[in-house]
């Protein structure tokens, strides 16, 4: 059923019923339109309930973003009451949807801060999204010189122990984005309390400032739960979206370190390994941090950008240092995925020798990066998708390139251990690390933030 919130919207000042549905309707045409809006912004708080009504009818031949579009934008702040009390009604996710959109956009601050302790958990949440909106600082926008930064990092932080999950977690994230004034504020919940907020605040403590923003005792916490963690760790997949790692065929993962030019290793677990990977391969490839596992059904695998062995800046170096690796351990390899049409890539390489190296990408097809011949696994790959395998007479390239974008995982599945199907059944000796590599050295350390452990 359409919800009404205004009330009894009818009075002695109000425009008749019909003239306000008139004008609503009109919304539909784009040649009345603009006379519509006019008349529908001066009517102001008149209009909310009715176009509140017909943004949650569910036969409405008018836009929803038309409707938004008055509410928000040319009827504006008059509508908050109006518009937060519909959303606190609203039923269903559709409805709430709707509503949530013009309660954003109405970029009150004053008015949202008042709404984070509203009964209703979706208000709140939508309060505390309004916030971020309106005040983040992140990528690079300027502060909302209107704004009181201050009060609205204390209205946020009881949120932070929301009972409603959804909205602790909105409040972690806009606080992360409200600039380095909400690291002061963290540091003292996490020295003063109150308890249920002290975790949460070491999160947005991580995220803000990373490592450098926790206090040593927070550190030495952090350093000791990692410690225990990793004496009881499993397999887990090492999924980043866009994954690169070196696989090599030991469990010496100090020699490992030591040929890749590795330093400041510090223990992690699989899971701090993932969230590392997911961090330094989403908004452009960080290629100053690794992970390195522990032995892996007789494996170490070494994960991060820094290990693509198709990517133009890294590709000559990631085959010097792979054949580094297979003269020590007779053999090493280096693989690229990109899930959703990214790409693939692989290098194997035996005893120092090059035997393949090939990559596959949508707008590129890797000719470039080639060498050797196609590998057996490879070919097979063909047969068992039914076309000429690659390197025959009759191969078409294009087919072997669709196919060869989608194909490292499965390569090093074959061809060893491949990151992206670990799991309980694996057997695991030892710990892993994080380690910076040489690229942190010469272009400066990574960006650290808060990660799962």
């Amino acid at each position: 059923m359409p919800c009404t919130t205004m009330g009894s919207w009818s009075s002695a000042l109000a425009p008749e019923k019909e003239t306000v549905v008139d004008a609503i309707k009109a919304l539909a045409d784009p040649g009345l339109r603009e006379a519509a809006r006019e008349r529908l912004a001066g009517w102001g708080s008149a209009a909310v309930g009715p176009l509140l009504d017909e943004l949650l009818g569910a036969d409405s031949p008018v836009p929803h973003g038309q409707i938004e579009f008055v509410l928000a934008k040319r009827i504006g702040p008059v509508a908050f009451d109006g518009v937060q009390a519909a959303l606190a009604a609203a039923g269903d996710e559709e409805s709430r949807r709707h509503v949530s959109r013009v309660f954003v956009a109405l970029r009150t601050v004053d008015r949202y801060v008042a709404a984070l302790s509203h009964p209703s958990a979706e208000v709140r949440n939508s309060a505390a999204y309004g916030i971020q909106c309106a005040c983040s600082v992140a990528f690079g926008r300027e502060p909302n010189p209107d704004v009181d930064y201050a009060l609205v990092i204390d209205a946020l932080t009881p949120l932070l122990a929301d009972p409603d999950p959804d909205v602790a977690q909105r409040a972690e994230w806009v606080l992360t984005m409200l600039g380095p004034g909400v690291v002061e504020r963290m540091r003292d919940v996490r020295v003063h309390g109150p308890g249920n907020l002290r975790s949460r605040a070491l999160s947005v403590l991580a995220s803000v400032g990373g490592e450098e923003a926790l206090s040593p005792a927070d550190r030495a916490a952090v350093e000791r739960l990692i410690r225990i963690k990793v004496l009881d760790d499993r397999a887990q997949p090492l999924d980043t979206c866009s994954t690169s790692w070196i696989a090599v065929p030991t469990g010496d993962q100090r020699g490992i370190v030591e040929v890749l030019g590795l330093f400041e290793a510090r223990p992690a677990t699989f899971e701090l390994g993932l969230n590392v990977g997911m961090h330094d391969s989403h908004d452009g490839a960080e290629y100053g941090r690794v992970y390195v596992t522990p032995e892996v059904d007789g494996w170490t695998l070494v994960l991060g950008p820094w290990c693509n062995p198709v990517d133009p800046e890294r590709a000559e170096d990631v085959l010097r240092v792979v054949t580094e690796l297979s003269r020590r351990y007779g053999r090493a390899q280096a693989y690229y995925y990109g899930e959703q049409g990214g790409g693939a890539g692989w290098l194997v390489v035996e005893d120092g020798t090059v035997v393949r190296r090939f990559g596959s990408y949508w707008s590129d097809d890797g000719a470039r990066y080639t060498v050797g011949g196609p590998l057996p696994e490879e070919r097979d790959a063909c047969v068992e998708e039914g076309i000429t395998p690659v390197g025959d007479p009759g191969a078409d390239d294009e087919e072997w390139a669709d196919l060869a974008a989608y194909l490292s995982p499965q390569l090093a599945d074959q061809l060893g251990v491949s990151p992206l199907d670990l799991g309980p059944r694996n057997s695991v000796r030892g710990i892993g690390a994080v380690a910076l590599t040489p690229y942190a050295r010469e272009h400066g350390r990574p960006h650290t933030g808060a990660y799962a452990i």
